[in-house]
């Protein structure tokens, strides 16, 4: 048995899922604005120890309720049930995916010496789960969602590297919008970033401006 404590621990992927959700809090509560929210959430990934990661909201004050909030969640697509399959492909070149578009329940993103963007923050996702297959052979798939977004992922990297960010955000229901990623990377990239909007940047703008 290790004698190291356990401030000192290497930190857990469910450590920086639950300081991510409570950074989500307190910008849902305007304790932080959104540039040190986007900053301590890259520290997140980077922490090295469980105490580096207390470290990032050991200066905030208490969350009043203990009921997570989610700060940004996708918007809920108010249409009929979205296609069962669909497809992003870049060979040898690149595709993206943005704005206020519907994801099908099933979305497979495949790079081959190419690059495919997927940005799910203005995104019309339906009730329940979307499902990502991201393969990258030589290329790389990049997903974005926001902060708040309920995500898993599973993924290989054979010669490459698959960035695994996993959030959770409290309670989630059986029609909770949330995102689960398959991915394999060989000589190439699959990384799923957290990173607010741009309807968000206004809102925090428009804040700041506010209290000024």
């Amino acid at each position: 048995m290790s004698d190291r404590s356990p401030a000192a621990g290497t930190p857990t992927p469910e450590d920086r899922d639950r300081v991510t959700a409570e950074l989500c809090e307190h910008f849902a509560a305007g304790h932080i604005e959104l540039d040190a929210l986007e900053a301590r959430l890259a520290a997140v990934d980077e922490a090295e120890s469980e105490t580096e990661l207390a470290e990032l909201v050991r200066d905030l004050p208490a969350l009043r309720s203990a009921v997570p909030v989610v700060a940004e969640p996708a918007a809920v697509a108010a249409v009929a049930e979205p296609a069962k399959r669909g497809w992003a492909l870049a060979l040898m070149g690149g595709a993206s995916r943005r704005g206020e578009w519907i994801p099908p329940r099933q979305l497979n993103a495949v790079a081959v010496m190419g690059g495919v963007e997927l940005d799910f923050r203005d995104a019309l996702l339906p009730a329940g789960e979307t499902h990502v297959t991201a393969v990258a052979l030589m290329g790389g798939v990049d997903i974005v969602v926001p902060p708040g977004m309920p995500v898993t992922v599973r993924g290989l990297g054979l010669l490459g590297a698959v960035e695994q960010v996993e959030q959770a955000a409290g309670a989630i229901g059986p029609n909770t919008p949330r995102i689960r990623v398959t991915a394999l990377a060989c000589m190439g990239g699959v990384d799923i970033k957290t990173r607010a909007s741009e309807k968000a940047r206004e809102i925090a703008s428009t804040r700041s401006e506010k209290r000024r």
